[in-house]
């Protein structure tokens, strides 16, 4: 039995740091490489899934890993999170179709979920509570890091290697943060064994995964009052119910929840559950107010949004060293909520589509710092009184909070956004039908608009022009507007103007299905319709000299704007014959009419020659005009539907603040105990 060395703890904290690091990064560098990874697997059905497997494993082994932490040594623990972790990731990279990857993604978020407990709880095991704000400040520290780094690592990844890697880069990290584990980590093994609890395990997971499944499809996959939301709502109640029947009852329960009776841990973990999804709401939807509203380009947004990230830093670190200093965390937590609070007003009441960029990252920034402090300190809180044979079990007890409050939350938020974007969108398309659904909700709603218009503009010119491909591309695209791939036919305009031709020769011979086929048609032009008489160029000519003979001035009018009409036959409008000479001069006229025919043919194809020519021209670009009025009325929907969708989520952010707060006020504040080292560990 002995402490362990300086050296052992300080080695110890770079291997924990490191897959800490990789379990942060993974939530953020996955997202940039999705549509790659769904345009190689197929399956655009399962996107979500490829998110939601993992959120529910990493929520879910959370605290059923800080429970084995206080039976088991933690050491092996923690190698097991890692090694599970690393397996899910080789796998999830070495994945050939979506199931898979879905599959593995879970096996990924077992171990992601352990490692953010575990790390926090060896913090807890190694380090007094006066210590442990620095740590934990580099903890807060690490989540911010990830979301700046991750996007952009994924776009490089996937774009210069593979998405493969984008997996494939955790093995080498996470293979160093294994040796420094187990080269320089003690045991630190629990003073007694008991024994596991298998059932609350299983009902965790039984209310646990249907509530977090009902607010994650709840207004998007499905309307929150069908009858599979309301199902998994009951499912997830029910649950709650006998989870919390047996943890009452068994003799080493997975939580106990005793542990509510302490304030520190009740009020801490109460705060973190409203603290989730108030971060989110900062966080999540920056991106799109940045590139759909403000025009800032994805990796440029990357950048803008470095501000708030730093913020986080700058508040997680600095509110760690000030606890550690003070002795206390109950002033630093009130400040910051306060702080925050205010600022999310701010943003409600400043933020307006044309707000100067530099004022919107200078309120990312001072957010940041808001929120940087209750990321590191209320851990703190939590850990402060709980008996250290329970500080596994309670510190995921806060981390499995914080989540299903951020799951939650962010479910309203989108549901925010989404009836802001509908209403938006109504209003600019009033009909619908012309309405694109590249708005539609997903992962990463931030579309670059320029790029998915300039993709639909040079398919929809192809698909005139008759490329087979670009027809279908169009044909299976939901973000093509209705209204565009009605108009569409295979062939393109080559197609039409040949099915055209062909009707305009059989109805010039006088097929009487061809005419009235060509007069139906509003695709036609008048000009054509004109051109050929009912009845075909002999007997409806002769239909309509007769009739002008006899007085009909439609008639005569026709025959005399008729281009196929010879000037002799016009001349004879001039004078009409006598009745007795007209059956002469009728059986001539068929006669040069019948000559006439071939050459009369082949005037009307090079009338339609020349009118595809300037079709091929003229449509494709009165095409490209009217989806660039399409974009442009999109873009302005847009920009008024999420600025007034992130006002609206801000006041929401300042409401989950205020919760916060309101359970901060009554937290109790002891004096954190000093640098002393941890008891005797093995």
């Amino acid at each position: 039995m002995k402490d362990p060395t300086p050296q052992e703890v300080r080695f110890t904290m770079i291997g924990i740091f490191l897959g800490l690091f990789l379990a942060a990064l993974d939530q953020t560098i996955v997202s940039t490489a999705m549509p790659r990874i769904v345009g190689e697997l197929r399956g655009a059905e399962y996107y979500a899934w490829v998110t939601t497997s993992y959120l529910l494993a990493s929520t879910v082994s959370a605290p059923i890993f800080g429970r084995l932490t206080e039976l088991f040594s933690r050491k092996s623990i923690l190698l097991v999170a890692v090694l599970l972790f690393l397996l899910g990731s080789a796998l999830s990279g070495l994945s050939q179709n979506m199931a898979e990857l879905i599959l593995f993604r879970g096996l990924q978020g077992l171990g992601g979920g352990a490692l953010f407990a575990l790390a926090l709880t060896t913090i807890a095991v190694l380090f007094p509570p006066r210590e442990r704000g620095r740590l934990a400040g580099v903890f807060g520290a690490m989540f911010g890091l990830s979301s700046a780094v991750g996007p952009w690592l994924g776009g490089l990844l996937t774009d210069h290697l593979s998405w493969r890697w984008v997996f494939y880069i955790n093995m080498p990290v996470g293979a160093v943060a294994l040796w420094f584990i187990l080269r320089y980590m003690p045991r630190l093994s629990p003073e007694h064994r008991e024994r596991f609890d298998f059932l609350g395990a299983l009902l965790l997971a039984g209310w646990a995964v249907p509530l977090m499944l009902a607010f994650s499809w709840g207004g998007s996959t499905y309307p929150w009052g069908s009858p599979k939301i309301l199902g998994l709502f009951a499912l997830a109640a029910l649950g709650l119910f006998l989870w919390v029947w047996a943890e009452l009852r068994v003799e080493h329960p997975l939580f106990d929840l005793s542990v509510f009776r302490i304030p520190t841990f009740t009020y801490a973990a109460l705060a973190s559950f409203f603290y989730g999804p108030a971060f989110l709401g900062a966080v999540a939807f920056l991106p799109l107010y940045l590139q759909v509203v403000k025009g800032v380009s994805a990796s440029q947004s990357g950048v803008t949004v470095l501000p708030l990230t730093l913020g986080v830093v700058l508040g997680s670190v600095g509110g760690g060293q000030l606890s550690a200093r003070l002795g206390r965390y109950k002033a630093l937590l009130l400040g910051s909520a306060l702080f925050l609070l205010a600022l999310f007003l701010a943003f409600h009441f400043v933020l307006r589509v044309d707000t100067p960029l530099w004022l919107a990252v200078l309120l990312f920034f001072l957010v940041g710092l808001g929120l940087g402090p209750a990321q590191s300190l209320l851990n703190v809180a939590a850990q402060n009184d709980v008996p250290m044979a329970r500080i596994g079990s309670a510190t995921s007890a806060v981390q499995f909070m914080r989540q299903i409050g951020s799951t939650m939350g962010i479910a309203l938020l989108g549901t925010v956004l989404a009836g802001s974007l509908s209403a938006h969108l109504s209003q600019a398309f009033p009909g619908g039908a012309s309405a694109p659904a590249v708005t539609r909700a997903g992962e990463g709603m931030a579309l670059d608009l320029d790029r998915e218009f300039a993709r639909l503009e040079d398919f929809l010119v192809r698909a005139l022009r008759g490329d087979e491909a670009a027809y279908r591309a169009l044909q299976e695209d939901p973000a093509v507007p209705e209204s565009f791939r009605k108009e569409l036919t295979p062939g393109g305009l080559p197609a039409r103007f040949a099915r055209l031709k062909e009707l305009a020769l059989k109805a010039l011979r006088g097929d009487e299905a061809a005419y009235r086929a060509l007069q139906a048609d509003p695709q036609v032009p008048e000009e054509l319709k004109r051109r050929i008489p009912q009845g075909g160029l002999v007997q409806g000519t002769l239909l309509l000299l007769a009739r002008a003979w006899d007085g009909d001035r439609g008639a005569r009018e026709a025959l005399l704007a008729s281009p196929l009409v010879d000037s002799r036959l016009k001349a004879l409008l001039q004078n009409p014959p006598p009745p007795a000479l007209r059956p002469k001069l009728l059986a001539q006229v068929e006669k040069a009419l019948r000559q006439a025919e071939g050459q009369a043919a082949r005037s009307l194809e090079a009338a339609l020659a020349e009118a595809q020519a300037r079709a091929l021209e003229e449509v494709p670009r009165q095409a490209v005009a009217e989806l660039e009025a399409v974009k442009a009325r999109l873009k302005e929907a847009l920009a008024l539907g999420i600025t007034e969708a992130l006002r609206r989520i801000f006041l929401y952010s300042a409401a989950f603040t205020l919760m916060a707060l309101l359970f901060l006020l009554p937290l109790p504040d002891p004096e954190l105990k000093g640098r002393t080292m941890p008891g005797a560990v093995e």
